[in-house]
């Protein structure tokens, strides 16, 4: 080495420590933009990763208070913990250990004694009399120790702002590392005619990767609504890599039978006609309390067992999770994205019974080119199919007006221009000033999943809204249902990690 290339690398290391001396005495602030509900005990507000080469001891912060915040009457605390992590420490039931350390001040300066390179995390205890809509929202406006105010640098895209929004109800309900598993993933939620309320998702045990990976399929269960829930219930366990399950949806069929459909084996573009991968159906007599034996109904649908001469060819198939639906005829109903040859496409098409899920029939090709998708029946009756649009442009929609065994495309402007950034959502009906208004759920990106969010369309203008933000940050599938008349139950994936959130949601505030 020469001595001018020596004397760079020289310059080149000092640079690189100066630069690091420099973000050392740096607090980095993490704002919180999660919701909460009434009563909510130790609610991060703010996380601070503390510099190593911290002044001194007693940390004083002073907090900038909107006007419109909610945070009168909610009590202030302080966790320090060695670690960081997205969400509120209890979220993690014990998996994230903190110690409550006493607090001096109250709104908007607050002193507390810390160590050098620990992470504290700024709670409030949320006051019971907080309405629902609320906002808690704080800025941090200094961190000072001893005689010195500390830099504050940003951690995440909002700042040094906090803003979480009260809901009724507010409830992460599968948090990585719950019955052990490192992920969950895929959302499907269902209020069965007795009122019991089921969520689904895949328990992926070892990582957030699909289908081959060995992925177990579990349900939550509630009685009132999303207020309470039962523990983790396993529908069916994988047993390794290639022998996993996941992908749930599920409906409701007249007779009040639960019919699940899902898939397993070995993955969607490894599946062939002479070894498909199977899509099986399990179902329910008593709101999911428990299930019958999986039965596979791949042969129904398409590889070399199949009779229909064209599907028997295609490579391979699996529903979108989420809801199906139930036609006027009481047909049940799921949209399958096909693998129909060797390109690494995917085209639609609806599967249906008439017979609550013993024998299965597909219909005419709904779309070339699609992805997952849902189906609602409309007040006219026919049945709209919203697919995801693989290429990140505006939603795709075709129309059945034969009980869903053929297709149509539809107007050039009807449902035109709703947004999606490649992810699978719901649409939904729901009563508005006594009409029917069709409702969908999907990030609102532009290019990532990022701000879970719902719209609203209106047929007289032919337009969709602006997207109402239902769960700001990183955002991806979804799932909703009605609770009753006046209210959503929304099931979404939150943050990068993916904790799968039920919120109860009034119909009302979509439309302010």
């Amino acid at each position: 080495m020469t001595m001018r290339r020596c004397l760079a690398t020289i310059f080149i290391l000092l640079a690189g420590c100066l630069s690091l001396y420099a973000q050392g005495d740096s607090v980095v602030v993490y704002p919180s933009r999660h919701g909460l509900e009434p009563g909510a005990a130790r609610r991060t507000l703010f996380a601070l990763r503390l510099p190593e080469n911290l002044p001194g001891k007693t940390v004083e912060l002073t907090l900038t208070l909107p006007a419109h915040s909610a945070i009168a009457g909610c009590r202030p605390g302080v966790l320090l913990s060695d670690s960081l992590d997205v969400r509120d420490p209890d979220d993690y039931k014990g998996r994230l250990p903190y110690r409550a350390v006493e607090v001096t001040g109250g709104y908007p300066t607050l002193s507390f004694e810390a160590e050098p390179g620990a992470v504290a995390y700024i709670v409030t205890d949320v006051a019971e009399d907080v309405l629902p809509g609320s906002l808690l929202s704080a800025g941090l406006a200094s961190v000072r120790v001893g005689e010195k105010n500390l830099p504050i640098k940003a951690g995440n895209r909002y700042g040094h702002t906090a803003e979480r929004r009260v809901f009724s109800v507010y409830k992460p309900l599968f948090v990585p590392g719950d019955t052990g598993s490192k992920n969950f993933r895929i959302p499907a939620i269902l209020k069965t005619k007795s009122g019991t309320l089921i969520v689904a998702a895949d328990r992926r045990k070892f990582n957030q990767v699909d289908i081959p990976e060995d992925i177990d399929i579990v349900i939550r269960r509630s009685f009132d609504d999303g207020k309470n829930w039962s523990g983790t219930q396993f529908v069916i366990e994988g047993y390794g890599h290639g022998h996993g399950y996941g992908d749930a949806a599920l409906v409701q069929a007249p007779s009040g039978k639960l019919v699940m459909v899902f898939i397993g084996g070995q993955g969607l573009w490894h599946s062939t006609p002479e070894e498909p991968m199977p899509t099986y159906v399990m179902t329910s007599d008593d709101d999911g309390a428990t299930w019958s034996e999986a039965r596979d109904i791949t042969h129904f649908l398409y590889g070399k067992d199949c009779p229909d001469p064209v599907r028997s060819r295609f490579l391979s198939s699996f529903c979108a999770s989420g809801q199906g639906a139930v036609s006027a005829t009481g047909r049940i109903m799921f949209v399958a994205a096909m693998r129909t040859t060797k390109e690494y496409k995917l085209d639609n098409y609806l599967i249906y019974s008439d017979d609550e899920g013993e024998t299965w029939q597909v219909s005419d090709l709904a779309y070339k080119g699609g992805d997952e998708s849902k189906v609602l029946p409309l007040p006219d009756g026919t049945i709209l199919m919203s697919i995801r649009n693989p290429h990140r442009n505006d939603r795709i929609f075709r129309v059945s007006r034969d009980d869903g065994a053929t297709w149509e495309e539809l107007g050039a402007d009807a449902y035109a221009g709703l947004h999606d950034p490649a992810c699978n959502g719901t649409p939904l009906l729901v009563k508005h000033q006594g009409k029917s208004v069709l409702l969908h759920s999907l990030p609102k990106g532009p290019r990532s999943r990022w701000d879970g969010a719902i719209y609203h369309y209106d047929p007289a203008t032919q337009k969709w809204s602006e997207p109402y933000i239902v769960n700001p940050g990183m955002s991806a599938y979804s799932d909703m249902t009605l609770l009753d008349n006046e209210t959503i139950g929304y099931f979404v994936e939150e943050d990068d990690q993916m904790t799968l959130t039920f919120i109860a949601l009034p119909v009302a505030d979509l439309f302010r």
